[in-house]
């Protein structure tokens, strides 16, 4: 039923756009004995064989409004490219019968005919109702298109020629085609398609801008190597996305995505293959930052403000402004299988520009963010990189989507985290009252002790007996963690101070 080859070379990948001088104008052609005008956008001295983008408006818009609401202008320029802007009939389309299918059909063969244009990469998009033709084009005429990227607007399944590359993108709070029955299309898409079930998301879309409105689903493995995405703009309403400082620039990221494909496979390299982040696991995905940021969440709250990033294998965070709950700046990872009565270890390696805490939770990733852990846990981090760790049981029913996350919002400044990892753990022999003891401790009596943080930094010394420790060491170091202990006589004890 379905076929679509893959291409092979590389175009370099377009994150912005300058304005140059191209060729717009308005023009009428012949289709089926009637005129239909539209409106062409080609820059100065095209090449032959440049792709075709199809940009089509909603319902009671024309050619003039899509343009301007788009403005592909300078895409084309940088991509040199041809961009058709077609007027529908009474400002609407036909989204069911072959009236405006014909009038595709003609425009690609008349853009052909003027600028040799290369069949094998025209690509059909458009706004609401146009976004609804996108899917309509899909199914009748599958065979002529490289790919669709619909805005606001769905459309079903109904016997494509060919497996279809779909770049769908759509506003929360759309109040004129409701987002999520638009999901459910996306969704026959990625299930008439083959696709992977286990789909990649990323939030914020991009994740270099950590407070963007726009999270991005990717479902892989389709039929033919296609990708069906979904381009989700939080809060967003019936409207035509362009604000980048918040969210992002439609027409580029619509270009990014369809000029991967074509119907012989001639031109460009495909998408690289997504990467498939596994639900319900029993270990933290991407510990290492050795696949940018994915499977990794920075979730900003109140004043809390940050950006973050993987850079060099490690995650870098740089926290601007801090609010008044440490959660307010925090870096989760979810999907995380916890199973009751079983004993768990995470470690991992932080630093941080200037010393400062940082607390630690384990808890379910969903309201009430119930913790798993008897309490927070604060570390102390120093600017050198040294690993810590944390055991921990979980008493709680099983969660198959608990969360690990990282509260960063007690101090401004940059803070770098690598190699996180959990794992299953037998119960530690010697747990009992906030006491992990390493080493024995044969002290009886009132006695000196050294403090120091998990990191090996000195915080000063307290006398006391063995009873007495946790509250006199709980005095001196203020927040509750975890700290090594060391008597005049060598022994080291691990003291855990709630």
């Amino acid at each position: 039923m379905f076929g679509f080859k893959k291409m092979g070379g590389v175009v370099l990948a377009l994150t912005s756009v300058a304005l140059l001088a191209g060729n717009a104008f308005a023009d009428n052609i012949n289709v089926n004995g009637k005129s239909r005008s539209m409106n062409v956008y080609a820059p100065k001295n095209i090449e032959k064989d440049r792709p075709l983008i199809i940009q089509m408006h909603g319902m009671n818009q024309d050619a003039n409004y899509q343009q301007n609401a788009a403005k592909w202008e300078g895409i084309a320029d940088t991509a040199r490219i041809v961009v058709v802007f077609p007027n529908g009939e009474n400002k609407a389309w036909d989204i069911s019968g072959d009236k405006d299918i014909n009038f595709l059909k003609a425009i690609i063969n008349e853009m052909y005919t003027r600028y040799e244009i290369d069949k094998n990469r025209v690509y059909v998009s458009g706004f609401s109702m146009g976004g609804m033709m996108s899917y309509h084009a899909a199914n009748k005429m599958g065979d002529m298109i490289a790919a669709i990227a619909p805005v606001s607007g769905g459309g079903g399944v109904n016997s494509p020629k060919r497996a279809m590359p779909i770049m769908h993108t759509h506003g929360t709070s759309d109040d004129v085609v409701n987002y999520n029955s638009t999901v459910n299309t996306v969704k026959s898409w990625v299930s008439a398609q083959k696709c992977s079930s286990n789909s990649q998301k990323i939030k914020p879309y991009p994740t270099t801008k950590s407070g963007s409105a726009a999270s991005l689903e990717i479902w892989s493995g389709c039929t033919d190597n296609v990708e069906v995405r979904l381009l989700t703009i939080e809060g967003k309403g019936h409207w035509y996305s362009m604000d980048e400082a918040v969210s992002v620039n439609t027409s580029v990221e619509i270009w990014n995505f369809v000029k991967n494909y074509s119907l012989d496979g001639s031109s460009i390299t495909p998408p690289a293959p997504a990467i498939v982040v596994p639900t319900n696991r029993d270990e933290i995905f991407n510990g290492g930052f050795d696949s940018s940021a994915v499977a990794w969440d920075l979730q900003l709250h109140g004043d809390g403000k940050a950006t973050g990033d993987a850079k060099d294998g490690k995650y870098a965070l740089d926290i601007s402004a801090i609010g008044t709950q440490n959660y307010q700046v925090q870096l989760i990872q979810h999907d995380l299988h916890l199973e009751k009565d079983q004993w768990y270890e995470i470690s991992f390696d932080a630093s941080a520009s200037a010393a400062r805490t940082l607390e630690v939770n384990v808890e379910q990733h969903t309201d009430p963010w119930a913790s798993y852990l008897k309490e927070k846990l604060n570390f102390d981090i120093g600017t050198e990189s040294n690993t810590y760790t944390l055991k921990f049981q979980m008493t709680a029913a099983t969660d198959t989507n608990g969360r690990l996350s990282f509260n960063a919002g007690a101090a401004t400044g940059t803070l770098t985290l690598d190699n996180v990892m959990l794992k299953k753990i037998d119960a530690p022999e010697d747990e009992t009252d906030g006491f992990v003891k390493p080493l024995r401790m044969n002290v009886d009596g009132v006695a000196q002790y050294s403090v120091f943080s998990m990191n090996g930094t000195f915080l000063g010394s307290v006398s006391a007996d063995r009873v007495g420790l946790h509250d006199a060491t709980k005095t001196l170091v203020k927040h509750p963690g975890m700290y090594l202990v060391k008597s005049h006589n060598g022994n080291v004890l691990r003291l855990k101070v709630k």
